[in-house]
């Protein structure tokens, strides 16, 4: 007979915290807003300019602030009030979006605005991402993390779904500006939750010099190997797991002939997967440990893998997305619960900010590289090279990387920090 679930292992669990409840669904409205905004914004572009080049240039403006602001935002998340940073990001976000939609609708939007409104809008999301991150463990208990990791990622799956398909409805029916103007809205939720949140005292941001905070943060890392195993693992699981985002358009289309209502139940299928490994990760959990389930997860996604590069019908495409969406999710929640388990709250934010600059290094070298193996042996066999890659890195990672941590290590002491005069 199973043992009853207990009240805290469900994946609901976390929901019954207020603020995290409704920080939850008002992320989930402005994930919603974010994606309909680049569908928009892609589509703004379009009816502005004819050049492709040009046209790409919106996508490098929604990329780039990542890749230039990532460790900064940490140090933010860290030195300044966290609420207050995110409070003041969403503002900058929602004015941002209200000014690129009035300007469409106005018939006064030009390429350089768009592209400028892009920019601003992806540096005030990327300063807030890594508060957003560090947040999560001050609004519940700890063994309700990887819980509170995964009903993030269902918010995100889920508005990846979402969506494309309202913007385009709405497109159709009042043009970008519409998009852009709904989009500044979705941030209101988020602004209204932490208006009356007041954090514990633990939770407090000691103020320290940025440089010193960089500093600090870098020689914590350097004397955590757990920290530095978990970032490599999370890298790791991005770059073979990439090849998968990376050749399914091409896949679904050459290969399986798809329409485009069939590529979004393909794309629908992974989010199916990840939201299912939600489900069933408590209860793996209780059975085996943070090793054993990130290795049956390597095995499970190599499978899906491997039957999505050999199969001819949609039915068996969607079967191995469901495996994949599951596997990778497994993964990540179990890796980066325990990554977030292990920091104080002191260096939540850089430590944050450095999975942000892993994951994007991780997904996009391994897009890259993916796309031009892809391109010399054909998709089918890219895949089968993936699902291999992944056996192989799981293997080395149970031996070499192992995630439960080793008795007697001792953790690693906060640095001394520098305050600022008052």
């Amino acid at each position: 007979m199973r043992a009853p679930e207990r009240a805290g292992d469900g994946p609901w669990a976390p929901l019954r915290a207020r603020v995290f409840r409704g920080l939850w669904i008002a992320s989930v409205v402005s994930n919603v807003g974010t994606i309909m905004h680049t569908v928009g914004a892609a589509w703004a572009m379009t009816s502005l300019t004819s050049s492709p080049a040009t046209v790409s240039l919106a996508q490098t403006a929604w990329t780039v602030p990542g890749f230039l602001f990532a460790l900064p935002a940490g140090v933010f998340a860290d030195t300044l009030d966290r609420r207050r940073l995110i409070i003041v990001t969403q503002l900058v976000a929602m004015t941002t979006a209200a000014a690129l939609g009035a300007l469409q609708v106005a018939g006064h939007l030009t390429v350089p605005l768009l592209l400028l409104g892009t920019f601003l809008l992806s540096v005030a999301l990327t300063l807030s991402a890594p508060a957003f991150m560090a947040l999560i463990p001050d609004l519940v208990p700890d063994e309700q993390l990887p819980q509170a990791i995964g009903l993030n990622a269902i918010a995100y799956n889920g508005s990846q779904s979402l969506g494309p398909a309202l913007a385009g409805v709405l497109i159709a029916l009042s043009g970008p500006g519409a998009v852009f103007l709904v989009n500044a809205a979705s941030f209101l939720g988020i602004v209204m939750v932490l208006r009356n949140y007041r954090p514990r005292a633990s939770a407090e941001p000691v103020h320290e010099g940025a440089l010193q905070a960089m500093r600090n943060g870098v020689q914590y890392f350097r004397e955590s190997p757990s920290l530095r195993r978990y970032a490599l693992r999370i890298m790791l699981a991005f770059t073979v797991t990439s090849a998968l985002t990376a050749l399914l358009p091409l896949l679904a289309r050459e290969r399986l002939h798809t329409t485009p209502a069939q590529f979004g139940m393909l794309s629908t299928a992974l989010g199916v997967g990840a939201v299912t490994a939600i489900w069933v990760m408590p209860r793996a959990r209780r059975v085996a440990g943070p090793d054993a389930v990130v290795a049956a997860a390597g095995v499970l996604w190599a499978a899906g893998a491997a039957l999505l590069a050999t199969t001819h019908t949609l039915g068996l495409a969607a079967l191995s997305l469901l495996l994949t969406g599951g596997a990778a999710m497994a993964t990540m929640n179990s890796v980066y619960s325990l990554f977030m388990a292990q920091l104080p709250a002191w260096v939540r934010g850089r430590a944050s900010s450095v999975v942000m600059l892993v994951v994007w290094l991780g997904a996009s070298a391994g897009a890259y590289g993916w796309g031009a193996l892809a391109s010399g042996v054909g998709i089918p066999t890219a895949l089968l090279a993936s699902s291999g890659a992944q056996l192989l890195v799981t293997a080395v990672a149970f031996v070499v990387l192992r995630l439960a941590p080793a008795p007697g290590v001792p953790r690693p002491a906060e640095p001394a920090r520098t305050t600022f005069e008052r």
